[in-house]
């Protein structure tokens, strides 16, 4: 069992979930997201997301140093309002954090060859019925890079430089 399964399922069995689940029955997993520094080491606590379709929000479980959780307030969803928020399978995530992390590390010069990276996060989560995980970094040149990596084979899926600044 992965950190990933193994921390979903810790989540899931304690007391502060269980209570909160009793009154959002439809919320279902969504993500989990990390900051990441310029060196690729974890600058924050793992979130867990669990959307609520019907009022299209979003609660966050933040894993605590000591392993417990810390729940945070319910909030809006970042998506367009015709984007759709897919359940994150994890049976369907068969390349470890630490695997796909690795591939970036190998990937990301050959994407973005002049790229001096600044800081930025890993997001897994499903985007058009695909498990990914999700790197995005800002570059010291102000541009956003990002590489969706698949969670099931470990294979490259895209890649996108976005620039934050209009030339």
């Amino acid at each position: 069992m992965t950190f990933i399964n193994e921390t979903n399922s810790r989540l899931e069995n304690s007391e502060l979930f269980l209570r909160w689940k009793e009154n959002h029955q439809d919320s279902y997993l969504s993500h989990f997201f990390c900051p990441l520094d310029q060196n690729y080491k974890l600058k924050g606590s793992w979130e867990i997301g669990y959307y609520n379709p019907k009022d299209d929000k979003i609660v966050v479980f933040m894993l605590k140093e000591d392993g417990s959780f810390e729940m945070k307030k319910e909030d809006e969803v970042f998506k367009k309002p015709e984007d759709k928020v897919t359940g994150l399978n994890l049976e369907k995530v068969k390349i470890s954090y630490e695997d796909a992390l690795e591939i970036f590390k190998k990937n990301y010069q050959t994407f973005f060859p002049k790229a001096l990276l600044g800081d930025g996060f890993i997001v897994l989560q499903n985007i058009e019925e695909k498990t990914l995980w999700n790197f995005t970094f800002v570059t010291k040149s102000l541009q956003f890079i990002n590489l969706k990596i698949n969670s099931e084979d470990g294979k490259v899926d895209s890649h996108q430089t976005v620039e934050l600044v209009q030339k």
